[in-house]
């Protein structure tokens, strides 16, 4: 199991199921994000400790005319607001529009991870955990080279139970808080 190396200053993460509760649906319009608390917890901790936080979403939604990039902007500044009022800074967010999976931005190929990597300065995610609720999640950060993390919350507990076969060398923890917590205390030893 690769580790979670927190030097590089970097976390990514997927949206739905892992920031905000996953509807099971599209979150179409702003009333619709309810940001979990745990998630937000975890931001501020993670940005205390000055780590940058990138955010990697399909947005498929966009495609079918469920929604348009507009509203998406106004999801994610109420996103964004709920996370800076908490004490926690999400520094980029990358969104795949398509929903088509040869997208190759699309998870779970890699493209968005990668556009993360440059926007961050990094020549590789070795070491970054990816953490996201579904297992194009895990495919992404393993085609990306960064370190899958499943969390519990949104799919992740049916995802957890019922894809073992794909989820080797794959930490899985409750919740985004949980995962955070454990990295930063590895950090300090």
């Amino acid at each position: 199991m690769t580790a979670v190396d927190l030097s590089k200053g970097v976390v990514l993460l997927d949206r739905d199921g892992v920031i905000n509760k996953d509807r099971g649906t599209y979150v179409s319009k702003p009333s619709e994000l309810i940001v979990l608390s745990n998630a937000l917890r975890a931001i501020a901790r993670l940005t205390a400790a000055g780590i940058r936080i990138g955010i990697c979403t399909n947005q498929g939604g966009i495609a079918r005319g469920i929604y348009d990039e507009a509203i998406l902007a106004e999801i994610h500044a109420k996103m964004m607001a709920a996370v800076h009022d908490f004490g926690g800074e999400i520094e980029h967010i990358v969104f795949c529009p398509s929903y088509d999976n040869a997208d190759p931005r699309r998870k779970p190929n890699p493209g968005m991870l990668l556009e993360q990597a440059a926007y961050f300065g990094l020549a590789d995610l070795v070491g970054v955990p990816f953490v996201g609720d579904n297992v194009v999640d895990v495919q992404a950060a393993r085609a990306a080279g960064a370190v899958p993390v499943l969390v519990k919350t949104g799919k992740g507990r049916q995802v957890a139970a019922h894809h073992r076969d794909q989820l080797q060398e794959v930490k899985i923890y409750p919740n985004l808080e949980e995962a955070a917590a454990d990295w930063l205390r590895k950090k300090r030893v």
